[in-house]
């Protein structure tokens, strides 16, 4: 196996990629719409039949109300002695249908349009790579699994048992999500935590007798200071409040008042210090109570040897192809921190390049993602 030949043979199929990409893109799919989902999948699934990947398609199971689309899982290899790989994909996005005044546009070596970094450009890479393996007379060492899931962007709730299932039942987890955006992989990212926190207080006439009353929005503004004071920059938390509401009417002591508090961490006992500082927030008015709702929904992935292996093996397979590639930790959470704490191992950032996530500057530059083909490619080719 020549990974220099895989780098060559990936840029030659850059036609291909190009077309796919935007027929995936082209299907805008944001979370919960589950028309587009259904759009994309009807799409997603002859591309890969046409390459001969085993297909199925199945509902996502949720205890959310909210519907999400179709889970799409195919296989690639069956019964091929070697290690199994899990090439781990998601098909939402977090722009609004219409987002974007054109739901694709290539100029000249970037693609732009919703989703088409994070993560349609990842799939892609998952679809072709088999493709760019045949094409050089090699075949991948060992059975492959395609997980593409419709909620990893609102949290994985439908998803996770499916992907972790998946996982154990796999030697090595390739996550297509994009690189940072010098082109770095990823071998640890930070946990989220999530809280709702809603105090309730008493109202009373903010005129006529504000000292019957009890703030819940003074209480929130306390609630807030303090809670901000829990991030440690030498540790890599942060906790950010991110949505508040409070107050009825302008003349009336608040009774009711809402926080949104998002939490990234880098290690598990980070988490419990903060989980238990939400839990355990001492009250300035004792006449107001709190109820809190959530917590941990995606453990760090903490870098450890098995991930870190992973990484090594990448690097030296794109020296060989002639270029270099980074590692690095990064502050967002992604279903391969799910895997990674299963303890199988797993590498994030394979599926693309570009810059501009979740933004509408959102983009995907051609050429270095097809590197990331090759490299694939390359890794699916080991055992």
């Amino acid at each position: 196996m020549d990974p220099a030949q895989l780098r060559q043979l990936a840029h030659q199929h850059r036609d291909a990629f190009v077309e796919a990409l935007e027929a995936l893109v082209r299907h805008e799919t944001p979370s919960g719409d589950t028309e587009g989902a259904s759009a994309f999948v009807d799409c997603l699934q002859p591309l890969l039949e046409a390459d001969g990947w085993l297909v199925r398609r199945e509902g996502a199971r949720s205890s959310e109300p909210a519907p999400v689309g179709d889970v799409l899982l195919a296989r690639y290899g069956q019964g091929v002695p070697g290690p199994g790989t899990l090439l781990l994909c998601h098909y939402d996005t977090v722009h609004p249908r219409g987002s974007f005044g054109r739901p694709f546009e290539l100029r000249d070596d970037v693609a732009a349009g919703p989703g088409v970094l994070d993560m349609k450009a990842g799939i892609v890479t998952a679809l072709l790579a088999p493709r760019l393996l045949g094409a050089a007379g090699l075949s991948p060492a060992g059975p492959l699994t395609l997980l593409v899931t419709p909620d990893e962007e609102i949290g994985s709730r439908a998803s996770r048992a499916l992907i972790e299932r998946e996982a154990r039942q796999h030697q090595r987890v390739l996550v297509l999500e994009p690189s940072r955006d010098d082109g770095a992989l990823k071998v640890g990212r930070k946990g989220v935590a999530g809280y709702r926190i809603t105090l309730h207080g008493r109202a009373s006439h903010a005129g006529l007798a504000p000292h019957e009353g009890a703030s819940a929005l003074v209480e929130l503004a306390h609630l807030v200071l303090e809670l901000v004071g829990l991030g440690d920059d030498e540790a890599g938390t942060t906790v950010t409040p991110t949505v508040a509401r409070a107050g009825t009417a302008s003349n009336v002591v608040t009774e009711r008042a809402e926080l949104v508090v998002d939490v990234r961490v880098l290690n598990l006992a980070e988490a419990e210090r903060v989980d238990a500082a939400v839990r355990g927030y001492a009250l300035r008015d004792p006449r107001v109570r709190t109820e809190v709702e959530g917590g941990l929904n995606r453990p760090p992935m903490e870098p450890n040897t098995a991930n870190q292996a992973l990484l090594e093996r990448a690097r030296q397979l794109a020296a060989a192809a002639g270029w270099t590639v980074g590692g690095s930790v990064v502050g967002g959470g992604s279903d391969g921190n799910y895997t990674s704490a299963l303890g199988v191992p797993t590498l994030d950032g394979l599926g693309s390049v570009g810059g501009g996530a979740h933004t509408s500057d959102e983009h995907v530059r051609v050429p270095e993602t097809l590197d990331r083909l090759g490299l694939v490619a390359a890794l699916l080719a080991e055992a």
